[in-house]
């Protein structure tokens, strides 16, 4: 069995409470978490270390990194700059968005998309795990 602790989860959400459940539940399963609050500092972490998956919120602040980028759709934005650069880095959506083309587009990337509030916690921390380990592909 792989040691969790070699897995790094990078949760991006400008509410990071609302994801909170979900990081501790990781932790607390050995694996690595970080949490950041806008796109700016969630690209700095992506730069200096290797992430096995990204949990990111659509609708958050893009920080002083991305000027004109607006919140409404930071993590388009984000999660296009992150294919172009790191394209097999495993990619998580976690919003409220529910406009079904833009979730379709998300699907079209290999992207996994949750709803915040109707993914059950365990069906979240599952796909989260399978995702880091490599254990199934969605």
């Amino acid at each position: 069995m792989s040691n969790k602790s070699n897995y790094t989860i990078l949760f991006v959400d400008d509410e990071p409470w609302l994801s909170d459940a979900l990081r501790f539940s990781l932790e607390g399963r050995g694996y690595n978490c970080i949490s950041k609050t806008n796109m700016t500092d969630a690209w700095a972490v992506i730069e200096r270390q290797s992430i096995d998956v990204i949990v990111t919120d659509i609708m958050m602040p893009a920080g002083t990194g991305f000027p004109g980028v607006d919140a409404s759709s930071a993590g388009f934005h984000f999660v296009r700059k992150i294919r172009q650069q790191w394209p097999r880095v495993a990619i998580i959506c976690l919003s409220v968005i529910a406009d079904a083309e833009k979730i379709q587009e998300l699907k079209r990337q290999n992207i996994l998309y949750l709803r915040k509030g109707e993914t059950p916690l365990e069906t979240a921390i599952a796909l989260i795990e399978a995702k880091a380990t490599g254990r199934m592909s969605f």
